[in-house]
């Protein structure tokens, strides 16, 4: 199978519970790099995003290390790639600072998949700002394939001092009526639909709209999966037991696995838990500078 993925490249500063520090690649990078390992052979992988001029050369030499990942998408751009300061107080939440954050990615540049002969995207939205809504409404009409969506930071804003905050998503359902599945963690369900809702009043609303799955992480509780089948399905899974190092990146770990397993099977329990499982073992890994353990750690 041939993969699109699209969203902002980051460079993250990781500021851990423990007053530790690490730095790495973040945002997508998160994404493609879990794909790429986890993805069957002869699979492709078919990234969209763009890379500052000062970190292009250095970034797309640790690319090169994947064979299943074309470089054709990825583009090098004015200015500095999007800079992340992440402030955990714990393993749910955290305070975030981005600079740099770059110009959303154009249709143009998301055609070159479709020329490609992607099977399927994942739009991981790691800054809000990565696809705006038209870009996303020509890319359904052009493409007949799967897409899945993580609503991430479209649910968060940005004020004079780079720090991002919470707010609500009122156009959502524009959004989602344009994808196929869609994935938010516990903090972003709470800033779509009506401030009333609970989660299941919530999936009622969104599958409606056509959405195949509805996944909503819970970190260390694990997740929720809502499903269409004779009526509204929910399915709780737990979390994997896993020796917690850095959850940096897990919701987009999470992503990919989710995305690829469902691209195989259709089946929405079965992806939300091989995702559960991924994204487990993602954070036993400190930022993304040993997420290429993953591959073993899978086959394990």
């Amino acid at each position: 199978m041939k993969f699109g993925l699209v969203g902002h490249l980051c460079l993250d500063v990781i500021h851990l519970p423990d007053g530790s520090e690490v730095q790495s690649y973040g945002g997508i990078f998160f994404s493609l790099a879990s794909l790429a390992n986890i993805v069957d052979e002869g699979d492709l992988i078919f990234p969209v995003f763009g890379v500052g001029e000062v970190d292009y050369d250095k970034f797309i030499e640790r690319i090169k290390i994947y064979p299943n990942v074309l470089i054709d998408g990825i583009f090098k751009f004015q200015g500095l790639t999007n800079r992340v300061h992440l402030f955990y107080q714990d393993r749910r939440e955290r305070t975030e600072c981005s600079v740099h954050i770059a110009k959303p990615i154009e249709f143009e540049r998301l055609k070159k998949m479709i020329d490609f002969g992607v099977d399927g995207i994942f739009i991981n939205m790691i800054s809000g700002f990565d696809v705006e809504l038209e870009t996303l409404k020509m890319l359904r009409r052009n493409f007949k394939g799967y897409i899945h969506f993580d609503i991430h930071s479209a649910t968060l804003g940005i004020d004079d001092k780079n720090v991002r905050f919470r707010k609500r998503m009122h156009d959502w359902r524009d959004w989602l009526a344009n994808v196929d599945t869609v994935q938010m963690n516990e903090f972003e369900a709470r800033s779509i639909g009506e401030e009333w809702w609970d989660d299941d009043m919530l999936a009622q609303n969104v599958l409606e709209l056509g959405i195949r799955a509805m996944v909503i992480t819970r970190a260390n509780l694990g997740a929720t999966v809502y499903y269409f089948d004779n009526g509204v399905k929910r399915v709780d899974l737990k979390a994997y037991e896993v020796n917690v190092v850095d959850p940096t990146g897990c919701g987009d770990v999470f992503g990919s696995a989710f995305f690829y397993k469902f691209s195989k099977t259709a089946d929405p329990v079965l992806s939300t838990d091989f995702a559960n499982y991924v994204a487990g073992l993602n954070a036993t890994i400190p930022g993304s500078t040993e997420i290429d353990k993953l591959k073993e750690l899978v086959r394990r």
